[in-house]
């Protein structure tokens, strides 16, 4: 044992130290990036299969072995098809701007967003309230109307009012130095795939899935029917949240950058 430590003291260089430091990063954010979603998932069953080809080799299992050696001949292909949605929200992170200035206080931002959701289920109003986080919804907003107001109750219910032309689509909001601001309303939101959530729910929860599918915001949506709240990341659709609990849930995720 002593001999192969001293072995491996001599052969490894401060080259290779950083050549694994760097692969170990890069290991660490990758499934940081997918914990907790259908990635993750689907990782574990590349994982399985893996196993399952190595068995078959270990056993001459010749057909079984030649199936699978044609699944792994086109791995790098599989990977990005199935896992496109991660590579592309990694990158964006990769991009974000390190020097961008220091946002509102979450605390306040998660208050303002209870206090707008709830004064629409007191109204028995629907609505969907997507935050930009790292991964920016430029392309979103080009669907809607761009605008510049306060998250306060009194603007969500001006603009989710089923009256008024804005209220179909979402909303953005952005958490900047100066506080959080309301940038795009009626924005159209991509749908979820279409068996990511039950048959009960509408397009308006397929749609707070679908854009946390390709980014890491977070969404509020509300719903008229019910008068529930729930809350979508990373292609997951809480349970109906209210009072501590979603409190507790939104602090937790914007926190969880």
């Amino acid at each position: 044992m002593n001999d192969l430590i001293a072995w491996a003291h001599s052969q490894l260089t401060l080259l290779d130290l950083v050549d694994i430091s760097v692969v170990a990063v890069v290991v660490y954010f990758a499934l940081r990036l997918i914990r907790g979603t259908r990635a993750e998932q689907m990782l574990i069953g590349l994982a399985v299969l893996f196993v399952v080809y190595k068995a078959a080799r270990a056993f001459d299992l010749l057909t079984v072995e030649w199936m699978f050696s044609q699944f792994f001949s086109a791995f790098i292909v599989i990977f990005v098809v199935l896992f496109q949605s991660e590579i592309r929200r990694g990158l964006m992170h990769v991009a974000a701007n390190p020097w961008a200035p220091n946002p509102h206080s979450i605390e306040d931002m998660v208050e303002e967003l209870i206090a707008s959701s709830q004064s629409l289920i007191r109204r028995k109003w629907g609505g969907t309230i997507v935050v930009e986080r790292e991964t920016g919804l430029k392309h979103l907003m080009e669907s809607g109307v761009n605008i510049e107001a306060p998250l306060t109750p009194d603007v969500i219910q001006t603009l989710f009012c089923p009256h008024t032309p804005l209220h179909d689509g979402a909303v953005i909001v952005q958490n900047g130095s100066d506080g959080v601001c309301i940038v795009a309303a009626r924005v159209l939101l991509p749908l979820a795939q279409a068996n990511s959530l039950p048959g009960g729910f509408g397009t308006r929860h397929r749609s707070a899935v679908g854009v946390t599918e390709e980014s890491d915001a977070l969404v509020l949506v509300i719903s008229e029917e019910r008068g529930e709240i729930h809350i979508a990341r990373d292609g997951i659709l809480t349970p109906a949240l209210k009072g501590d609990i979603l409190r507790v849930e939104l602090l937790r995720h914007l926190k969880n950058t």
